[in-house]
């Protein structure tokens, strides 16, 4: 038998249509398909009318045992196409989650390649630093699809802000959630907020990134974390510039300073 429940079906049917044919024909043929009479045991005798009522008596058990296989076999696919449509409403809808997963994913690939890539020079000073934190906070308006992020460097010893900066969308006004240092280096939960942090146990500042949502999943939290790491480098870099400008920088691009070699 075919393994399409739709063939199936349709064989079931056409089986049952021609028994039930096969069946009506016999009916109607037995009083011409009968004897006259039938003797048993040269003792017992029946007559025609006799042989023709459990003649047709016994094609309608059969007519009625075919239905009945007819409808339970039908039942049983029916249920099938059931399961199947199912199963099938259950793929599309985990294709279609796969499809957008993987289009969030080629996103976020693109955030991480513009973060890293835009940066041509590392910071010399404070004021250089403030200009690439506006630049990854606009970077993670983009990528994160939210109306505010703020970018704060806090010193852990103390809790006291070192440097913060507020990337806002022009057409949403300035919110301020007014989240404290110590929520934020304790990694306390903050209702309507997301804060993502890369502290490292042996520094003395922690890199913060505040979002306006209830929550990241895995991919979006990696991605926040190696952001803010790289936030946290480039601040790091910027005040230790005058130490180490004469060896590891460059006055003009491509010329290395007369004690640098």
């Amino acid at each position: 038998m075919s393994k399409d429940p739709i063939k199936t079906l349709r064989y079931l049917k056409t089986a049952f249509l021609a028994v039930v044919g096969f069946m009506l024909l016999l009916i109607a043929a037995t009083p011409l398909l009968g004897p006259r009479r039938i003797a048993l045991f040269n003792r017992f005798v029946f007559e025609e009318n006799a042989i023709e009522t459990v003649l047709i008596l016994v094609l309608f058990a059969l007519a009625y045992l075919a239905s009945r296989a007819y409808r339970t076999a039908v039942t049983a696919y029916k249920k099938r196409l059931l399961r199947l449509a199912a199963d099938r409403s259950v793929m599309a809808d985990r294709l279609t989650d796969a499809f957008r997963y993987i289009g969030t994913v080629n996103v976020q690939l693109q955030g991480i390649r513009s973060a890293f890539s835009g940066l041509n020079r590392l910071p010399e000073n404070r004021r250089q630093f403030k200009d690439l934190m506006g630049m990854f906070g606009g970077k993670i308006l983009g990528m994160m699809n939210v109306d505010w992020v703020t970018v704060r460097i806090i010193d852990r010893r103390n809790l006291r802000t070192i440097v913060e900066h507020r990337e806002i969308r022009k057409i949403h006004p300035l919110v301020d959630p007014h989240i404290g240092n110590r929520a934020v280096v304790e990694g306390k939960p903050v209702p309507g907020c997301v804060i993502v942090t890369d502290a490292k146990d042996n520094l003395s500042i922690v890199a913060a990134c505040i979002l306006p949502l209830d929550h990241l999943d895995k991919e979006e939290t990696i991605l926040m974390q190696a952001l803010v790491g790289e936030i946290e480098m480039l601040f790091i870099i910027s005040n230790l510039y005058p130490a180490l400008k004469e060896d590891f920088f460059t006055n003009e691009v491509g010329i290395v300073s007369a004690s640098g070699g």
